[in-house]
């Protein structure tokens, strides 16, 4: 899901555990947990994994998140018709077919004539119990069958124990025993075929690798894979009820090689196409030219002692080979930019490329050693070098770094240092293998990106501007025409024989208030219009709103739209540019004001509302009475240069999107059901400096 979804997927896991809790009360509390949880946020759809997940939730739906699409996995054909689903239900039906499983003993075991069946005393296991009777039964007399159903454990281990090596043992599941006892059915698998004389095969793959031959199956990743493309389906505003339930396709044969070596099963009677799991590759297939090379040399020193000039020319010839074969590889991985070396830790010897020392600006005669290429290291960047490789040495897992290198007439080039450690006899990681790359235009390219990014930031805020460049001269005009009228106002009054001072004073103090006005809606502007990096300081959310209102006011008298604001007491704080995020909150409320459009007059109003959230977060959301978000278009909203403007570029959204996840946040914009839409986004808040205000 996580892979093809076209838009970022929140995937929360809630393990039910009813198999081994099998009670009203139990299950009530679980139901009361999950209401709790999604109250707020409602998944948008629910996936059941498990034969029990979906009589839970059919149940419970309606108080976790009523009307809310499913998609089951893991269901038997009798319990989905059983069932009776609602039309937006839909999902995996999965067919343990325990006949194909008998098929396959019977082909690996043409003599056996005795068959045990194992099951629990859950209620999974009893269903089975029930299948597996009936399943055997359609077999006529082919077997004669010894049931080991209702069985303690103990019990159950000691008659397992007995069976005979020639019979044919089939394990269900056991997720409890007849005393009650919980069990896990794949840990079970692995005990009962540790101690059974006779093979032992099952319908489940997480049986295999536990000790089972196998047997006809299907893996949870087949089922997983199919179960996701529905999800995003119904994720894409697919209905669910035209989506069909599917039986799963991936069903086949899977054995454990090691299982059938146990118990001495002959693989060429394995049905075509079966899956054979844990074989070991034979020497011949593993190092087939090894093996011919070295019977060939043998037998022609056995043969001719006299060729033994023709065997030196022919190492000669081989060496020279070999030789050319790591020039060209050499040659090739300098043509791609790229150096290679190898460190051994133990005797502390260092070997690499001419283009390796060539990219670190080590002469070739120099001494080749670790502290030679640390020293090009830029002095920022020589902790990450050195962590970095001293992490591979660690783990087995590659390693890589970035770092700068200052070459010796001061070029500062970035260089990609990729380390992976390995064991020359399977004791210490003492050897260090890797390449370094040069990254230095790829850099330069992101760097170049970031800035057209800034560019572009700025451009859109230009264009804001632009358009309320009218309510914007109203702003300043406003305060210049109260300045003008004020000061002609104290001229009249010093041009009085008896000129009233206080009168003077309140004019004087007006056209300073006046001033002020303008001066902050100037400021304001400059900041919006001033072009630089990305400058972090903690911002008070709730000012910032204040602000980007007032920088509107008369836009928004203008278009005869009203704005409330409901922002919660206390200061928030988040840590970001402030011109960038006052930059999204124009763009969403702007977008506001354009949804309203063709809304009568007496109906168009902003809310604007701060919330503190989850996780130490504050919420910001803008609600309008506009036209709503036409679902079909739902999807395309923050796609680059799609719009449903007139005069849009279809910018707006995606840069406010880029804008609030480099602040570690989230951009949203969903319908209303109330009518309009609602953008909003989420901010870590951060905690004021001391002495900050």
């Amino acid at each position: 899901m996580l892979e093809r979804s076209p838009q970022p997927l929140e995937i929360d896991a809630d393990f039910l555990d009813l198999a081994r809790n099998a009670n009203a009360d139990y299950e009530a509390r679980i139901a009361n947990f999950l209401r709790a949880k999604y109250e707020k946020r409602p998944p948008d759809v629910v996936i059941a994994l498990g034969s029990a997940a979906l009589p839970f939730i059919i149940r419970h739906r309606d108080e976790i998140g009523p009307n809310i699409p499913v998609v089951f996995t893991s269901v038997s054909p009798q319990n989905y018709n059983a069932l009776r689903l609602p039309a937006n239900i839909t999902g995996i039906i999965s067919e343990f077919n325990l006949d194909k499983t008998l098929a396959l003993a019977k082909r690996l075991q043409p003599q056996a004539s005795r068959l045990f069946v194992i099951a629990g005393s859950g209620e999974v296991d009893r269903r089975w119990q029930s299948t597996a009777r009936k399943t055997i039964e359609g077999r006529g007399q082919e077997f004669e069958v010894t049931y080991l159903f209702e069985r303690s454990y103990a019990k159950l281990v000691e008659e397992v124990s007995q069976i005979p090596p020639d019979a044919i043992v089939i394990l269900l599941t056991v997720f409890a025993d007849s005393e009650g006892n919980a069990f896990v059915p794949a840990q079970v698998a692995g005990s009962l075929s540790a101690i059974s004389p006779a093979p032992v095969y099952a319908p489940y793959d997480t049986y295999i690798g536990n000790g089972i031959v196998g047997g006809f199956v299907e893996t949870f990743e087949s089922v997983g894979v199919r179960a996701a493309d529905m999800a995003l389906q119904i994720l894409a505003g697919k209905d669910p009820a035209t989506i069909a339930p599917q039986t799963n396709p991936g069903q086949h044969y899977r054995v454990d090689h090691r299982a059938m070596a146990r118990w001495n099963l002959p693989e060429s009677k394995l049905p075509p196409d079966t899956v054979v799991l844990f074989k070991q590759p034979t020497i011949w297939t593993e190092h087939r030219g090894a093996v011919v090379a070295t019977v060939a040399i043998v037998g022609l020193q056995s043969l001719i002692v006299g060729a033994l000039l023709l065997q030196r020319q022919r190492r000669l010839r081989a060496e020279n080979l070999l030789k050319e074969s790591e020039e060209r590889m050499t040659f090739a991985a300098a043509a791609a930019n790229i150096g290679l070396w190898r460190f051994d830790r133990h005797r502390n010897k260092l070997w690499a490329t001419e283009h390796c020392r060539a990219m670190f600006g080590i002469a070739r005669g120099a001494p080749l050693t670790r502290e030679a290429f640390l020293a090009a290291v830029h002095p920022d960047d020589l902790q990450t070098a050195t962590q970095s490789l001293e992490r591979s040495f660690e783990t087995e897992q590659p390693a890589v770094g970035d770092v700068r290198i200052v070459l010796p007439d001061g070029e500062v080039r970035w260089v990609r240092m990729r380390a992976r450690s390995r064991s020359e006899s399977g004791g210490r990681l003492d050897h260090l293998a890797g390449i370094f790359i040069d990254i230095t235009e790829q850099k330069s390219a992101e760097a170049e990106a970031a800035l057209q990014r800034l560019e572009v930031e700025h451009l859109m805020r230009v264009s804001v501007l632009g358009e309320l460049s009218g309510s914007i001269a109203h702003e300043i005009n406003q305060p210049l025409t109260a300045i003008l009228s004020n000061a002609q106002a104290a001229l009249r009054l010093l041009a009085q024989d008896t000129p009233d001072l206080a009168e003077i004073r309140d004019a004087l103090e007006e056209i300073v208030h006046e001033d002020n006005r303008a001066g902050e809606v100037i400021h304001r502007l400059r900041r919006l219009l001033k072009k630089g990096e990305r400058k972090a300081e903690h911002v008070n959310v709730n000012d910032l709103i204040r602000s980007t209102i007032s920088l509107l006011n008369s836009e928004l008298i203008g278009r005869d739209i009203n704005v409330r604001l409901d922002l919660e007491g206390g200061q928030f704080l988040a840590r970001g540019d402030s011109v960038q995020l006052q930059q999204v909150l124009l763009n969403l409320v702007m977008n506001a004001m354009d949804a309203m459009a063709s809304t009568p007059t007496a109906q168009r109003f902003i809310v604007i509302s701060t919330r503190a959230g989850q996780a130490g977060r504050i919420d910001v959301l803008v609600k309008d009475r506009g036209q709503g978000i036409d679902p079909k278009v739902n999807g395309r909203l923050f796609e680059p240069f799609y719009t449903t403007k007139s005069h849009g570029l279809g910018l707006g959204l995606t840069l406010c999107s880029t804008i609030i996840e480099a602040h570690q946040g989230k951009l949203t914009l969903v319908g209303d059901v109330d009518g309009g839409a609602i953008a909003g986004f989420s901010l870590p808040v951060q905690k004021a400096a001391a002495g900050a205000a």
